[in-house]
């Protein structure tokens, strides 16, 4: 999928003067040795997102396969009780495990992670990068236009 003009400039803008083509989805890599609270943090000290702005537990639920996928992939591997903590230290969501397993045993299923069994937990990583990009992308879009939609409907309020 290639993106549009107006999705580049957009991509450029949040990206408060980085450079595009490693924001854009068809860069290869991004090369970021960023962790999760770093990316987080400067997503939303970029949308200048108010301090006591807060996730909504379903929002997190409804994209939980691509916030999964974009945690694996910023922690280079990680295991399952990893990103349990993860999801309520960034999005302070309250997920059980029998919520966020087979979630990624879905994922796995789908080819685009693979777990290692370790000693005592199993470890998932992105094993399909050209499919976890695809999948995030999606999602990224869909939530962009809806987003775009909401925040011109607000004009006519």
């Amino acid at each position: 999928m290639s993106t549009s003009p107006l999705v580049n400039t957009l991509i450029q803008e949040l990206s408060a003067g980085d450079d595009l083509e490693a924001a854009s989805p068809d860069a290869p890599g991004t090369g970021q040795e960023d962790d999760p609270e770093q990316v987080l943090s400067s997503v939303m000290e970029r949308l200048a997102v108010e301090e006591s702005f807060e996730f909504d537990d379903e929002i997190v639920k409804q994209n939980l396969d691509e916030i999964l996928i974009a945690l694996i992939a910023l922690r280079d591997g990680t295991h399952g009780k990893a990103l349990i903590d993860d999801l309520s230290r960034l999005f302070d969501a309250q997920l059980s495990p029998g919520t966020v397993y087979p979630r990624l045993h879905d994922i796995e299923g789908d080819d685009v992670l693979s777990m290692h069994e370790l000693v005592r937990t199993k470890e998932y990583s992105v094993a399909d990068e050209d499919a976890a990009r695809s999948q995030i992308e999606q999602a990224m879009y869909h939530h962009l236009a809806l987003g775009l939609f909401l925040h011109d409907s607000l004009d006519e309020l």
